[in-house]
């Protein structure tokens, strides 16, 4: 059992603090010395209780429902605990092999009601993200970044970076732009990671309905009835995943609508989207799409991530300095090394490949970066890949071994880091 004994407003009233008593044997998932808390950049301590509560519990309800303990609170917005009982039976559906079970008790249900129909979108600065601006613009969306989900707490110099990249960018209305911190990621212990396949729990579960739920506040303060999180995959393809249609499109409190933008746009057609509003606007931006921790400036411009969105770009004619890539000399040489013996990627990951691929196939030019002639056998091996016949064949060697890495990592996270801090 966990029970929420109250929550406080702290910090001038712009941080929620929970005060939260957990059973002896469910203590083990939670850091016990890290209360989750989220911090706001504007005051929202008239915020009602009913939904106030609604960014602790959308972070700790999947923890109940998969560990199978039940949750005690005070007050819920009615809509909010209505929405929780679509959101477990999602879950039931994309986890077959789970038994998910866990309930919430709640003493009083409360209906609330926001006057405006204002809109916001959640912002990292990656392709996702701009392309759903640039559709949006019109709207004059409240940009919301949230420090805690790709940036770590404690990695002040890449959150300040970021803080940063925000400030240049022309297409961003400083005014509507906010910042949130929460230890969204940090308040759990590792084994809560390991209740799902792949190590995945923020990526297979959380972080739809945590990065959503951490907006209630400000949209009861701002009115905002209309919220967006950008799509990272289409209805192409169908795989557990904590950000969809099914999960982030019922997430609601008092009356918002939550829209999983962009879900019918492949990655493909997003950058050339992105492409095209440039050239009709003359707005320039720089994607940030790489969170690594070799990263240096935009982005890293090696990992697959960075890979990906810079093919996209030269297969849509642009630049890729244009949009934050300094692609290295031997970039296609680095592409195929993402296609090995020893390669295994998730349905998602193999989708977004096999998208890039179509595009290759379709277009008759591209973006030349050195060598016209090498570049387009280049990308005409890529286009011809066989990833069936190629990835995933070393899967469970290669998921073994990264579970017991991962364990280790955490059990001796001290002497890890360490081993990065020597490694830099």
């Amino acid at each position: 059992m966990l029970k929420l004994n109250n929550l406080e407003f702290k910090e001038n009233g712009k941080m929620i603090s929970y005060n939260y008593d957990i059973d002896d044997e469910i203590k083990s998932y939670f850091n016990l010395n890290n209360s989750f808390y989220v911090l706001y950049d504007q005051n929202i301590n008239n915020t009602p209780l009913s939904i106030a509560v609604i960014p602790f519990l959308s972070n700790i309800m999947p923890i109940s429902w998969f560990v199978g303990f039940d949750v005690y609170i005070d007050e819920i917005d009615e809509t909010f605990y209505k929405s929780l009982k679509t959101l477990k039976e999602q879950f039931i559906k994309f986890h077959p092999n789970n038994v998910i079970k866990g309930e919430l008790h709640v003493n009083k249900i409360v209906k609330n009601e926001l006057k405006e129909n204002n809109t916001s979108l959640l912002f990292s600065g990656g392709l996702d993200s701009f392309d759903s601006l640039t559709r949006h613009y019109h709207k004059k969306p409240y940009l919301i970044s949230i420090h805690g989900a790709d940036v770590a707490i404690e990695d002040t110099t890449r959150w300040n970076e970021f803080k940063k990249f925000n400030s240049e960018e022309s297409i961003i209305d400083k005014s509507r732009l906010f910042y949130v911190e929460s230890n969204l990621r940090e308040f759990y212990t590792y084994k809560v990671d390991l209740l799902v396949d792949h190590l995945g729990w923020w990526g297979m579960v959380q972080h739809g309905m945590a990065l959503l739920g951490v907006l209630a506040p400000l949209s009861f303060k701002f009115d905002i009835a209309d919220i967006n999180i950008a799509a990272s995959a289409t209805n192409d393809i169908s795989y557990s995943w904590g950000s969809s249609p099914y999960i982030d499109e019922n997430m609601k409190w008092a009356n918002t609508k939550v829209t999983h933008d962009g879900y019918q746009f492949k990655r493909t057609d997003k950058t050339q989207n992105v492409v095209d509003f440039v050239g009709k606007t003359g707005y320039n931006f720089k994607l940030r799409v790489c969170f690594a921790d070799e990263r240096s400036g935009y982005n890293c411009n090696k990992c697959h991530k960075c890979q990906r969105t810079a093919l996209s770009l030269i297969l849509c004619g642009a630049n890729p300095k244009d949009y934050g890539f300094n692609l290295p000399d031997n970039f296609y040489t680095i592409l195929f090394k993402n296609f090995g013996k020893n390669s295994i990627m998730t349905k998602g990951i193999k989708y977004q490949w096999t998208c890039i691929q179509d595009k290759a196939k379709s277009v008759d030019s591209f973006f030349v970066l050195n060598n016209e002639a090498e570049e387009k056998k280049a990308i005409q091996k890529f286009a011809n890949l066989n990833l069936d016949a190629i990835v995933n064949k070393n899967e469970a060697k290669v998921k073994q071994i990264k579970k017991r890495k991962y364990i280790i990592k955490q059990k001796f996270s001290t002497l890890y880091n360490i081993y990065k801090k020597l490694k830099k």
